[in-house]
């Protein structure tokens, strides 16, 4: 990131970072046949390291000269509409916590990082019968590596499964939403700052009104934002989306990698790569206007 790197830009980057290593650590303890306890310690410290080289990276380009005004920074709307993206959040962030409109429903993540925990190994007990799986699991499903960060974490801080998966992840996930969605709002309304609340405002409704049926991005990360899929839509799409804007294909690159570790199956597997491809398509065609168009408009 040589330009326009901000804080929000750290928070997404730091959750990509944190799937990569726990993608790391998962694997080695996966095909190596280690303990969770050793993969825990490999992703800790790990962790710690992509926390140092994103802190030094930051501080290294962050540009020295002032940065120029923004506009609308100062006016009485641009506030208005600070405080109330700034409520819609804190109440999403009290729904989560209060813990009402949690959707299981076919999903073990709970049951999976229980079984990690207590037989000290990765994927050696079907959490549903308590016994070795007698006819292994899918390959696939060997690579995602949400459940051995999950494990982790529950390690770290001695903290129960559901406790973890079902309040602080998706609290952790929300706040990477609107990191997401503020690094979108810059790159579409770049020095704009009453246009990127705007469009801030209109996400936290957005996310509000989405949370009336399962499958809508609102309902994942309001009722199920420890999932793969809940991440890759809420978090790692638009901050792609943004990052092409910007023409940093190499880092959004990192989004597609992110995924891939992420979600179950085929299903949805390649979205952020279809996401990125699409926009460079678009970008590319754009580019390849006659010079007297843009005037022409």
């Amino acid at each position: 990131m040589t330009e326009n790197y901000s804080f929000a830009d750290g928070v997404v980057s730091f959750m990509i970072a944190l799937t990569g290593v726990a993608e790391a650590a998962h694997l080695y303890g996966v095909f190596l046949h280690r303990p969770l306890s050793e993969c825990a310690i490999l992703f800790g410290i790990l962790s710690a390291l992509a926390l140092i080289a994103l802190v030094t990276v930051a501080i290294w380009r962050r540009r020295r000269r002032r940065q120029p005004g923004i506009k609308g920074e100062d006016g009485l709307a641009t506030r208005v509409l600070l405080v109330c993206v700034i409520l819609l959040a804190v109440s999403q962030l009290l729904y989560i916590v209060m813990g009402k409109g949690v959707y299981r429903q076919g999903d073990m993540t709970v049951e999976t990082v229980g079984s990690f925990l207590q037989t000290n190994a990765l994927y050696q007990v079907n959490p549903m019968t308590g016994r070795a799986y007698e006819g292994g699991i899918p390959s696939r499903l060997k690579v995602l590596c949400l459940p051995t960060m999950y494990a982790s974490f529950c390690s770290f801080f001695h903290m129960p499964p559901d406790r973890l998966v079902w309040c602080v992840i998706p609290v952790l996930t929300l706040a990477a939403c609107y990191a997401a969605y503020t690094c979108l709002a810059g790159s579409l309304f770049p020095g704009d700052k009453r246009r990127q609340l705007c469009f801030l405002f209109i996400v936290a409704l957005l996310i509000w009104a989405g949370n009336y049926e399962a499958g809508v991005d609102g309902f994942q990360i309001l009722s199920s934002g420890w999932r793969g899929v809940t991440l890759r839509n809420t978090v790692l799409i638009p901050y792609a989306i943004s990052l092409c804007l910007r023409k940093k294909y190499l880092h959004a690159l990192l989004c597609i990698l992110a995924e891939v570790c992420i979600v179950w199956t085929l299903y949805g597997l390649g979205a952020c790569l279809l996401v990125i491809l699409g926009m460079m398509i678009i970008q590319f065609l754009w580019g390849k206007r006659k010079p007297g168009e843009e005037d022409a408009r």
